[in-house]
């Protein structure tokens, strides 16, 4: 990676996670800070389950092209190798978050009869174009942007007490807060391993950023609709 060699992977990708993720960061912190937060939980909830039901589809899509070129390419066998492994860590958790807002007062069929909208849809079909279309590695990008920020306990304490839902509803979010950092050491751990070209790197930032940015609108359009129904 030309941007310095005597840097890893990951701590490359950091450096521009760093300043293209700033604006998710600070949409969070505005998020989180909202005189109604009691209220985004459980439509962010909702959001989380929209897009987890994405993720194992989506690292199944992405393990199968990898797996295609693996005898040939040393970066598409050590990507599928790693796919493989956290698909089966990211098994069924839409369902355990869906079970979760069932806690909340939530009907399981109407979270899934809700029309995602377009900036989730838009979140994770750009992973599928570059995965599909150009090359899977792209989807460590996506991977990292969401796995990189799990919540600490102090914010689903604060979470719980300012929205008054029960301890169940955070058991899924909960869970990602403490099994997200070590998913992150082991992402980065398998990033330093492969043989990025610049091209390959640039995309994997490229993907981190995009999916940043939806995000971002995710959030905005929450607070939108909790803003105009006050």
């Amino acid at each position: 990676m030309s941007e310095n060699s005597s840097m890893s992977n990951s701590h490359v990708l950091q450096n521009r996670m760093n300043v293209s993720s700033l604006p998710l960061f600070l949409m969070f912190e505005q998020f989180w800070n909202h005189k109604q937060v009691g209220q985004l939980v459980s439509p962010f909830l909702v959001l989380m389950h929209q897009v987890v039901r994405a993720s194992v589809p989506l690292m199944e899509t992405a393990c199968l092209q990898a797996s295609q070129n693996a005898k040939s390419c040393k970066l598409s066998r050590l990507l599928a190798d790693y796919l493989e492994i956290h698909i089966e860590e990211e098994q069924h958790h839409d369902v355990w978050i869906l079970e979760d807002l069932g806690a909340a007062g939530l009907d399981e069929q109407d979270v899934l009869s809700l029309t995602p909208p377009a900036s989730v849809a838009s979140m994770v079909g750009a992973q599928y174009y570059w995965i599909l279309h150009h090359h899977p590695v792209a989807h460590l990008g996506y991977i990292r942007l969401l796995e990189g920020n799990p919540p600490s306990m102090a914010h689903i304490e604060r979470l719980k007490h300012a929205s008054g839902l029960p301890d169940a509803v955070f058991r899924t979010y909960r869970l990602h807060g403490e099994l997200d950092p070590d998913h992150l050491q082991e992402f980065d751990d398998m990033l330093d391993t492969l043989p990025l070209t610049d091209s390959q790197a640039e995309l994997i930032a490229t993907s981190a950023k995009c999916t940043a940015n939806h995000f971002a609108t995710c959030l905005a359009e929450i607070m939108t609709r909790i803003e105009r129904s006050a």
